[in-house]
């Protein structure tokens, strides 16, 4: 049992360490478009490859304890929901990416600071998947309700600053290919935030072995 324990938060430390990654990248993605940062933005394009490993290696930890152990119950919905969650990291870290090489593309920085609403849809997905991971590592199926929530506001809020994108164009066509960039920007945005609601649905899973994906919310 001892080594079994042992196994299970190593792990957890692992997967801990991927989400930390990630949700780096992320961040780091955003601050590059921000800021017009290069240098910031191929450190975010190089992490990506450090996301690959961690996923590699988790899968490798996660089939070796299965066949180690034949866990049953807890510990195997533990280990089925690492499987999958590692693959919602794997993307979010895809995405990052993408939004990181944007900055070579396109000077975002002055049509930012004319959507004020760009700031609060970019840090929800991230605030996401921090408490997804933490409510995941933590147990904690009450948060699960709030994290979709929140996906709901930003599925609004993407639809708004589509609007406002919009608008611009038609009142400025020469900021046609910056606002199209930001208007794909924001899609990526959009799907991080699917993919840290994917996280929190597995926690209901991993603690009670209730499966909530697609159920409405009471």
């Amino acid at each position: 049992m001892e080594i079994m324990e042992t196994d299970i938060q190593n792990i957890k430390e692992k997967f801990s360490a991927m989400s930390v990654l990630v949700a780096n990248m992320y961040m780091d993605a955003l601050r590059s478009l921000a800021l017009h940062d290069e240098a910031l933005a191929d450190s975010v394009i190089e992490r990506d490859h450090e996301a690959d490993r961690l996923e590699l290696e988790l899968d490798e930890m996660c089939l070796r304890f299965l066949a180690r152990f034949s866990p049953k119950a807890s510990e195997l919905r533990f280990t089925v929901a690492i499987l999958r969650l590692i693959v919602e990291l794997e993307r979010i870290g895809d995405h990052s990416k993408v939004l990181a090489r944007q900055v070579a593309k396109f000077h975002l920085a002055p049509m930012l600071r004319d959507l004020p609403e760009f700031q609060e849809i970019s840090i929800l997905p991230y605030q996401m998947l921090n408490e997804a991971i933490d409510a995941f590592l933590a147990g904690d199926a009450e948060k699960f309700p709030i994290i979709i929530r929140t996906d709901e506001t930003v599925g609004a809020l993407q639809k708004s600053l589509n609007e406002s994108l919009v608008a611009l164009i038609k009142k400025d066509a020469s900021r046609t290919g910056p606002a199209i960039a930001l208007v794909n920007i924001i899609r990526r945005l959009e799907r991080i935030a699917d993919h840290a609601k994917n996280i929190a649905e597995m926690v209901p899973y991993v603690t009670v072995g209730e499966v909530v994906k697609g159920k409405a919310l009471p």
